[in-house]
């Protein structure tokens, strides 16, 4: 295979590609908000989400069993559309895709952490991980509101939101605990809730603070270097 081969640029910058699906749903959904095209948008993202993430992975000994999580993934989502959104298949569906996603986000850590030569495409993984925190803890969320709804409180936005306004509010909660924002217009109730809730924020400090901000130096370090040769 030659070097400058479409398949080996692909290759090269893998992270870059799944970064990109991140930031593509995070503008696109929004534009469909309040209707149903918003829930098949966002599963549309979703699965092109697993996609870019299985394909990040793909030189991984996992990589079969990421595929075969991925397609029941799906398969439960299927599912849970033609059974009219019965909560235990919801349920079952997010446990499945939360499986799905530790181990992506586990095997993607690992490849960045290993790697020796750091590239811009290595920190785009770094934040990829960052990402896919947010979206493993808000499965986890979106599971325990389902299992014990009134786990949280969704304040001004509504007390009893719809199955989609749960899932947009909970990943928009998601993401404000991981960068540890807190408007509080959304708050943890339950006790699950609240150690969840203060578990997510010091994952998230802690991966800035070691992971994220090594690999950025180790970054400009390379490129301090190769500028003085």
């Amino acid at each position: 295979m030659k070097p400058d081969s479409p398949q080996n640029r692909f290759t090269a910058y893998r992270f870059a590609i799944l970064l990109a699906v991140f930031l593509l749903q995070l503008l696109t959904t929004p534009l469909f908000e309040g209707s149903m095209t918003a829930g098949y948008a966002a599963d549309i993202f979703f699965y092109l989400i697993l996609a870019a993430a299985a394909f990040s992975i793909r030189k991984s000994r996992f990589f079969k069993l990421a595929i075969v999580l991925g397609t029941i993934s799906i398969a439960c989502e299927i599912i849970g559309y033609l059974s009219g959104g019965i909560i235990i298949i919801l349920i079952l569906t997010d446990c499945v895709a939360s499986t799905y996603l530790i181990l992506v986000t586990l095997l993607i850590a690992t490849n960045v952490a290993r790697k020796r030569n750091i590239d811009l495409d290595t920190v785009m993984g770094g934040l990829c991980v960052y990402i896919l925190i947010g979206i493993f803890w808000t499965s986890i969320f979106i599971n325990l509101e389902l299992f014990h709804p009134g786990s949280f409180n969704f304040g001004v936005h509504g007390q009893h939101p719809n199955i989609l306004s749960i899932y947009s509010l909970l990943m928009y909660y998601s993401f404000v605990t991981l960068m540890t924002i807190g408007f509080g217009d959304v708050v943890p109730i339950s006790s699950i809730a609240q150690t969840l809730t203060i578990l997510e924020g010091l994952i998230g400090q802690f991966y800035l603070i070691f992971f994220m901000a090594s690999l950025v130096g180790l970054y400009i370090q390379k490129r301090q270097n190769k500028d003085s040769l």
